[in-house]
């Protein structure tokens, strides 16, 4: 297989097909990994060097591929020995069979979606309906949810007076990380971050519509957020919430977040809560 631009689009475009697939990077500039549920399915490494595809596997599969091209694939190459029967990779500069590359691809996502719990598979079959664009901070539908937010907010944490405190590190005009998720064309849901620091990534104005709620869309948001702050170079996420924001909170911390003292502007707020996860 040639190594070229068009054949890695090509794979790209194939992994993204896949309902509920979305691109991260883990562990640095490569591999490239998609990921459905915050699964890892496929890791690509596109360099002249190093032309490999590394995929999840079933091991009886995947020990079926292995006999089938000896050599051309092999146990997983960068996994743990004890995972290495469950991942299979591929010499691309030797594996010339794209219809069987995109077969072990759809077998990659399957085995992945195998092991999710009944609850994971229905929030997937919710999530798959639903579209996620990546914008910034001038997004009018954005804007729009973020207005449905802050009235949300109005009624649970009180009125425009007591929450102007807030208002100045909230501007969408320094905010250039934005996903919208849409259902049938229609906005429903957004998040966003913005910079902190050089290793902080702060998430903001993460909110979805009341009919929206309990699909598993917040969690969603929040796994597609830090794959974003990943590729750009952060090493955590941080972020503030209310303490009447109980909901919220919990999903933050089912999330793998950790509350920490108030940070920057908040460290003087004591109805706020700072929480942070290493992505």
């Amino acid at each position: 297989m040639e190594n070229n631009t068009k054949v890695i689009l090509a794979i790209e475009e194939y992994c993204l097909k896949h309902k509920g697939a979305y691109e991260a990077r883990p562990f640095g500039e490569y591999p490239i990994c998609y990921k459905v549920m915050g699964k890892i399915f496929v890791q690509l490494i596109p360099e002249e060097t190093f032309y490999k595809i590394t995929l999840k596997c079933e091991p009886d599969k995947a020990y079926l591929y292995r006999q089938l091209y000896p050599e051309i694939i092999v146990r997983g190459y960068h996994c743990p020995p004890i995972q290495q029967p469950y991942w299979n990779t591929i010499n691309l500069d030797d594996f010339s069979d794209m219809e069987m590359l995109f077969q072990m691809i759809d077998e990659a996502y399957d085995a992945v979606i195998h092991k999710l719990s009944k609850k994971a598979k229905m929030e997937l079959l919710n999530l798959s309906e639903l579209e996620f664009k990546d914008t910034d901070g001038e997004d009018q539908d954005f804007a729009m949810l973020c207005n449905r937010l802050d009235s949300a907010l109005d009624e649970i944490v009180g009125g425009k007076f007591q929450r102007s405190q807030y208002e100045q590190y909230n501007q969408r005009d320094n905010i250039h990380d934005v996903i919208v998720a849409y259902r049938e064309g229609k906005p429903i849901a957004c998040g966003s971050f913005k910079m902190y620091d050089e290793d902080h990534a702060e998430l903001k104005r993460i909110y979805v519509e009341p009919s929206y709620r309990n699909i598993g869309l917040g969690a969603e948001l929040v796994r597609r957020l830090e794959a974003k702050a990943k590729i750009k170079g952060y090493r955590w996420c941080i972020l503030e919430t209310g303490k009447p924001l109980e909901a919220a909170s919990h999903l933050y911390k089912k999330a793998g977040y950790k509350i920490i003292q108030n940070y920057g502007q908040y460290a003087d707020m004591p109805d706020s809560i700072c929480m942070e996860r290493k992505i």
